[in-house]
């Protein structure tokens, strides 16, 4: 069996290359998809067509935490979340939301908030009040920054409205010292007393201190290479479904799997030999595109793709996702009649999947009801577990339910495919 599937393998493989204007488009129109969209890209990662939900855990008793979390409830800009299960949220549950990837940002209102800024009245250099921000490293700078500047601005302002009754109260304070009357000493206390509030809405009283939950070890970023490159490679992978169904499809006209029932093999490893050529084209194509994101994209001025700290963890998605694309192209060899049914299929299939799946579009940008629908596609699993790798430091341990889900993709095209295959 094993001689049989090389066999067919290398057979294949010389049918490929010598169709050099296929090969051609198969490795070139996924690269050029690459360059346009990333530089065209670049600066277009943002949520501003939808509310930004922020994960709130006010441990302040005072004034000033409560006036900051109304302010950013009231902006509009915000889904300011308080709860999760019916019971306020604590930083452990915060950090654990965002360890599962069900919240990208959470904002920690210490317990000593609302005295810190009280204690700063009258101080001529004041001490900033900090204010954690604990950050999914996956998230964009593009969503992250208007969070960082609304909280900053509205927190700044909440500080200084605070202090404000305080300057009132030290002036009536001293009216009343002074029997009702203002002389002109008092004035010019009244006038220092106001100055000094004055001085300290000029100067920062709060401050953001950006942190990661544990268990989040990376620190780094995003950018518009590291979703363009896995993303425009996947879309490159599953292109193949066209070219192994049309292959296939030929195969059936010439007769050739008639003559190969006479073989000593199942129709299932005669099938799985078809695949196995192009899971290495694949393979070689993946293998190209993450090459141009590390040494040809920062010639454009981009960033340079890093392959995370568990690089090995992009070969055993690459094989997964690579598996589930070769599946659907034998689906559609088994359900398409024609070479422009098949033709239709495959690329109505495999562009709809592609932006479905976050590869067009990236997922965080979606509403939650199209990041939920977007797991019918093997892309978003793919996509997901390569920026797990280059984004978030993980392991091939925490990528392997994604790897799961790829293969099961694969499995179910497969068996599907064998069932509805027709040999004549």
């Amino acid at each position: 069996m094993i001689r049989q599937l090389i066999a067919m393998t290398i057979k294949d493989l010389k049918v490929l290359f010598k169709d050099s204007g296929g090969i051609a488009v198969l490795f070139l129109m996924p690269a050029m998809f690459l360059f346009v969209m990333s530089n065209a890209l670049a600066g277009s990662f943002t949520r501003n067509d939808r509310l930004i939900d922020v994960l709130m855990v006010n441990q302040d008793r005072g004034t000033v935490g409560a006036a900051l979390v109304d302010s950013l409830t009231d902006g509009g800009g915000f889904n300011v979340v308080t709860e999760s299960d019916g019971a306020l949220l604590t930083r452990e549950t915060a950090e654990k939301l965002i360890v599962d990837q069900q919240y990208s940002i959470a904002l920690i209102i210490p317990a000593d908030f609302s005295e810190h800024i009280r204690s700063q009245l009258g101080a001529q250099s004041p001490t900033p009040a900090p204010i954690e921000l604990i950050v999914d490293p996956a998230t964009s700078e593009q969503m992250l920054g208007p969070v960082k500047g609304a909280v900053a601005g509205l927190a700044q302002q909440a500080a200084f409205t605070s202090l404000m009754p305080l300057g009132v109260d030290l002036m009536l304070d001293s009216i009343e010292q002074n029997g009702g009357s203002i002389p002109a000493p008092m004035r010019n206390q009244l006038t220092a007393n106001t100055d000094q509030t004055s001085a300290l809405s000029g100067g920062r009283l709060v401050t953001l201190n950006q942190v990661q939950p544990a268990g989040m070890q990376v620190q780094q970023f995003p950018n518009t290479v590291q979703q363009n490159v896995p993303g425009w490679t996947l879309f490159g992978v599953f292109f193949i479904a066209q070219l192994v169904a049309s292959s296939i499809l030929e195969e059936k006209k010439v007769g050739s799997f008639r003559r190969l029932l006479a073989a000593p093999m199942s129709r299932a490893t005669m099938l799985l030999g078809k695949l196995l050529p192009y899971l290495i084209l694949n393979l070689i194509q993946i293998a190209l595109m993450f090459a141009v994101g590390v040494f040809l994209l920062p010639l454009t001025g981009l960033p340079r793709l890093e392959l995370g700290r568990h690089p090995e963890g992009l070969i055993l998605i690459s094989v997964c996702a690579s598996l589930a694309a070769n599946g659907l192209g034998l689906l559609l060899a088994a359900i398409g009649k024609s070479a422009e049914q098949i033709g239709g299929l495959s690329s109505l299939l495999v562009v709809t999947l592609a932006a479905v799946g976050g590869v067009m579009v990236p997922r965080f940008v979606m509403p939650d009801f199209m990041q939920t629908i977007s797991l019918i596609s093997p892309h978003a699993w793919a996509l997901d577990a390569y920026q797990d790798i280059l984004v978030r430091g993980y392991g091939v341990a925490q990528i392997l339910p994604a790897c799961g889900a790829l293969l099961l993709f694969a499995a179910a095209f497969f068996g599907i495919a064998v069932l509805k295959f027709k040999w004549d």
